[in-house]
């Protein structure tokens, strides 16, 4: 059966700009998320404008399941593929992830969007939804059911605390404001006028 989360839209009184640059600051670790092991980026792209930049990180998670399990299993923690498309000329962050262990018995997605809220632009929203789906799991499918949606509600939770710890410290660090992208200056070649 396949376990559906969808979060309501957060709102940061925060431009986008300060937002991404606080998110920035949680990779490749981050003290603040103790399930978070780790991360390496795998693959990158950046645009020639420099407008956009495309991420695509390894992450390992520590599996916070009861011990019994754990043995059966025989791990200690589980990674995800995340890729993250940043697009600093429309303001959006895309984030899309999934499971790369036991892909092929748990089956989870999540997408995630950070964009200039629609009415004002110095604020920014987050928009979160994930879904589970366990096909067979050595006959304790409903317990890793529990205990994944029980873990990631936690840590939704988490990701909110950790934004506004970094924009804090951004604020504190008297960074206050981040421009927004702008392209290259074109050059303009001047032409003199025949008459």
């Amino acid at each position: 059966m396949v376990q559906k989360y969808q979060s309501p839209v957060r709102v940061y009184k925060y431009p986008f700009e300060i937002v991404m640059a606080a998110y920035q600051k949680r990779f490749p670790t981050c003290k603040m998320i103790p399930v978070f092991l780790g991360s390496e980026i795998l693959s990158e792209y950046h645009s020639e404008d420099g407008a956009e930049e495309t991420i695509e990180r390894k992450c390992r998670l520590n599996v916070d399941a009861p011990y019994l399990l754990k043995k059966i299993v025989g791990v200690d923690c589980v990674y995800f593929i995340q890729t993250n498309a940043l697009d600093r000329r429309n303001r959006t962050l895309k984030i899309t992830a999934y499971n790369e262990s036991f892909s092929s018995r748990i089956i989870i997605n999540e997408h995630c969007n950070y964009s200039v809220h629609p009415e004002n632009s110095n604020w920014t929203c987050f928009e979160q939804d994930a879904s589970l789906d366990i096909k067979h799991f050595f006959g304790f499918e409903s317990t890793v059911e529990k205990i994944a949606m029980k873990q990631y509600t936690q840590n939704i939770q988490k990701g909110k605390e950790v934004i506004e710890f970094y924009i804090n410290e951004l604020l504190t660090e008297g960074i206050t404001h981040i421009p927004p992208w702008k392209g290259p200056e074109k050059e303009y070649a001047q032409h003199e006028l025949i008459i």
